[in-house]
């Protein structure tokens, strides 16, 4: 477990269970569900089950019809048991699991969905909602103390009906689960935001994955499932039953490399930083990012940009996510873990990609096009988890003194990659400042960047300048 988790995790129970004493919380048996309460009950008290599956519709769906292809190919040969119900809310699952449905049950592991159909009650407050998930936590570690736990988000809204009340809904969803994540301890309970599978790039929903408010189609229950594979697995000490992508710039992963700087220490405190900052700006990258200025600091790494840093910024709360040595999969990763979860800022500013051309013995060098995917990964993350920010994406900047440096002509690909994809896309601008960076004859000066990849002040007075702009 990270360090300080567990005291997070306390806190956060601690906190839902407040609101489970003010709120409609009750259990009670959902109507009409007597008939599949009895046949699961029985089935339960057949057999123990491996793998239990807990919630609303879209999990009772997996054992239907055309899902049934889904659940054959990920759940059915790991003895797995559908408990799910259309239209519960977490009062009917707590009824559920109390009257029989997990007897004689001690699972190794059970997926939980829950929490979307109790925001269909106008009056539920997030905090009522993830309330409800953590009385259903605590009832399975109270049933099953060894099972492990994987909480999902529920599931987006379709955005063919986008009025008010609809409006007013997703948000309760939104805020519910970055409420509902706050319980994961990554040792007994995950949490798993799959959010970002239904999103294009412009911020519309998927139809095809997703033709009705919280309930997937077949295609978008096997994408939610390809998500969680990797995490399910290693939750039941597995191997993936499909391979990870080969793409490794699209597939999350923690701290890699080594740098002057605790990977950890800083992602603790950004966690920490966002509720209280609540920040108008995020900046996201790596060290490009992390040297400019900006919350959260850390005595191992000085700014080098303050004054343009002030410049471009002043008057905003910013929080700087860039991390050193940072890969696009490691952006993946700190997003998958909360670092933007309850950030609804205006700007989205994102400059990574530079350490993919770089190959180490922890990871090897992606192409262009590779990158570009890590990079439409992480844009579809913050539209999923906030809808309402712009995104600016900044060109990976030039390496090397010279224009003939190795790296020139595969930062060039990428850029231009990333021009064509986010010229005309609603709510993203796509800057590119290497010419200004750069000499005439192409050479990069000591006094832009003294190191040939980090600049100096002069260098982000230029980016800043940039950004300045496109926030107009």
């Amino acid at each position: 477990m990270l360090p300080n988790r567990i005291a997070a995790l306390y806190a956060g129970l601690a906190g839902v269970s407040m609101a489970l004493a003010a709120g409609p919380a009750e259990m009670v048996q959902q109507p009409g569900s007597e008939a599949r309460h009895e046949m699961k009950a029985a089935a339960a008290h057949a057999d123990n089950h491996e793998l239990l599956f807990i919630g609303d519709g879209a999990i009772a769906a997996l054992e239907t019809g055309p899902f049934r292809e889904v659940w054959d190919r990920f759940f059915d040969a790991r003895h797995s048991l559908d408990l799910g119900y259309e239209g519960s809310r977490t009062a009917n699952i707590l009824w559920n699991l109390r009257h029989g449905e997990l007897d004689g049950q001690t699972p190794k592991a059970v997926v939980l969905l829950t929490g979307g159909d109790d925001s269909a009650d106008p009056t539920r407050t997030p905090d009522e909602i993830a309330a409800g998930v953590s009385a259903i936590v605590q009832l399975l570690h109270e049933k099953c103390p060894d099972t492990k736990i994987l909480l999902l988000r529920p599931l987006p809204r379709t955005d063919s009906d986008r009025d008010e009340a609809t409006h007013k809904r997703s948000a309760t969803d939104l805020r519910a689960g970055e409420l509902v994540a706050k319980l994961a301890d990554d040792e007994k309970v995950f949490f798993l935001d799959t959010n970002h599978v239904f999103y294009k790039l412009d911020g519309s929903l998927e139809t095809v994955l997703l033709p009705e408010s919280g309930k997937p189609s077949p295609e978008g229950a096997m994408e939610i499932a390809r998500e969680m594979e990797p995490v399910l697995a290693s939750m039941l000490g597995e191997q993936p039953k499909e391979p990870l992508s080969s793409n490794s710039a699209i597939v999350p992963v923690s701290k890699l490399e080594k740098d002057g700087y605790d990977w950890w220490e800083r992602h603790r405190a950004i966690l920490k930083l966002a509720d209280d900052l609540k920040p108008e700006i995020v900046l996201i990258g790596d060290s490009i990012t992390h040297f400019w200025d900006g919350a959260p600091q850390s005595e191992q790494m000085k700014p080098r940009g303050p004054q343009s840093f002030e410049q471009t910024f002043s008057g905003k709360r910013v929080i700087n996510l860039g991390y050193g040595w940072d890969r696009t999969q490691n952006v993946l990763w700190r997003l998958d873990h909360s670092e933007l979860d309850g950030i609804h800022a205006q700007w989205v500013v994102i400059n990574i990609g530079s350490n993919n051309f770089a190959g180490t013995p922890n990871a090897r060098v992606n192409t262009p096009a590779e990158i570009a995917d890590g990079i439409r990964e992480i844009v579809l993350r913050v539209r999923a988890k906030s809808p309402g920010s712009k995104i600016i994406i900044t060109g990976v900047f030039p390496f090397g003194r010279d224009p003939d440096a190795s790296k020139r002509d595969p930062v060039n690909e990428l850029n231009k990659l990333l021009a064509d994809t986010y010229r005309d896309i609603p709510g993203i601008r796509f800057i590119d400042v290497n010419s200004e960076l750069l000499q005439p004859d192409g050479t990069l000066s000591a006094e832009i960047m003294p190191d040939g990849v980090h600049p100096a002040e002069k260098g982000y007075k230029i980016w800043g300048e940039a950004l300045a702009k496109a926030m107009q």
